[in-house]
Formats: structure tokens, C-alpha cells, sequence
């Protein structure tokens, strides 16, 4: 009868150990999330000066910005996904079927309004996405994933840090800086093959 009482009390040890690990340790996030402010613009020009430089548009195989973009008021390249991602300089981030500003691209929207979009692609990346930062009117987050996900998991994810959200490309170049661009030599390396970013001068 004592073994038993001993046997009992080692589980109960146990299950109270593990429930202790999990309330005070828990698992790292799934996300990084990183406040740049606002003044973000897009460009098709590499700037080796700009304080942050990160892919934003897709590059299709035919070395072209897929989709429209929009630079100092002037709209180029066709037609390709229906919202397009303005870059306002007071009001920041905004999704729509039309231009909100003279300076945006065409990305998959991630968050809208707080509704999470879905995805039934299963592959899973590193990603990476330009937010509202909802704290403050006419700024932006980068919030990049610490493990490799699906489009439609990162979007649950980032729908915690903001109400609206677009994807970025992060293909075989899409290699970018945010603050100190020491830190990703590849993305000097592959300048020449990427053909648009988003920047902070």
C-alpha cells in the first residue's frame, strides 16, 4: 500500500512538473516582429544607402514585377491580383481594389480589416509580410516567421500582431535589411537579379 502511495505521488510530481513547465516556459514564438516606423516606400531602383531594403512585388520568371506598381504617382506593368497595397505617407498601409497613393504594389493580402485570409497552398517557407502597426496611424511592422510555415499558418500568426497585412516575396533572391544591411551580404549578392523593394531612405 505505501509503494502505491509513492507511485501515486511520482505521477502526480510529474504531471504537476510538466503542467509547470508549460505555464511558466513558454514556447517561443512563431514570429519576429519588428516596428520600422513609417516613410515606406517602393521602388523598382536598388538603393545600397536605403536604411532598410526587403523584396516586396513577386519577380515573375520572365525577370518582370508581377502585377501592377505604382511609383510617383505612375502606374506600370498588367494587370495581376485585384488589391492593390498602397503606401500612403500619413495613413500608411491600405488594401483595395484601387490606389490609395501614388507609391504601392500587388501582393497577396494576409490580414484585412482583422479577418485572417485563407490559403490552400501547403508548402511551407520562410515568410515574411509588411503590416499596419495599429498603434500608431502611418506606420509599419516586418513581421517574419522563425520556422518554416504555410501561407495560410503565417497568416493566423500575424493577424496577432496587426489588422492588416500583405505577404513579401521571399523567393530564391528575395534577400533584403532591415537597419544594418551588414548583416545580409546576399542580399548585395543578389541585387541584380530582384527587381523591386520596399525601402526606408
Amino acid at each position: 500500500m505505501k509503494r502505491i502511495r509513492i507511485f501515486t505521488s511520482l505521477i502526480l510530481f510529474v504531471i504537476l512538473l510538466i503542467f509547470s513547465s508549460y505555464t511558466y516556459f513558454p514556447q517561443p514564438s512563431k514570429v519576429k516582429v519588428t516596428h520600422i516606423g513609417g516613410n515606406v516606400e517602393f521602388t523598382n531602383k536598388y538603393n545600397p544607402n536605403a536604411c532598410m531594403s526587403i523584396p516586396a512585388a513577386y519577380t515573375g520568371y520572365d525577370g518582370k514585377i508581377e502585377g501592377q506598381y505604382r511609383i510617383n504617382g505612375k502606374t506600370y506593368g498588367g494587370q495581376g491580383l485585384k488589391e492593390r497595397v498602397s503606401l500612403h505617407p500619413q495613413k500608411g498601409l491600405i488594401i483595395g481594389r484601387d490606389w490609395m497613393s501614388g507609391n504601392g504594389f500587388q501582393q497577396h493580402v494576409l490580414v484585412k480589416s482583422g479577418k485572417v485570409r485563407h490559403f490552400k497552398d501547403k508548402r511551407r517557407f520562410g515568410r515574411r509580410a509588411l503590416c499596419s502597426d495599429d498603434s500608431t496611424p502611418g506606420s509599419y511592422l516586418i513581421i517574419e516567421s522563425t520556422k518554416r510555415m504555410t501561407m495560410n499558418d503565417f497568416a493566423i500568426e500575424v493577424a496577432r500582431y496587426s489588422k492588416n497585412a500583405v505577404n513579401l516575396d521571399m523567393g530564391r533572391w528575395g534577400y533584403g535589411w532591415i537597419k544594418n544591411k551588414i548583416h545580409s551580404p546576399w542580399a548585395i549578392l543578389f541585387k541584380n537579379w530582384q527587381t523591386n523593394w520596399i525601402i526606408i531612405k
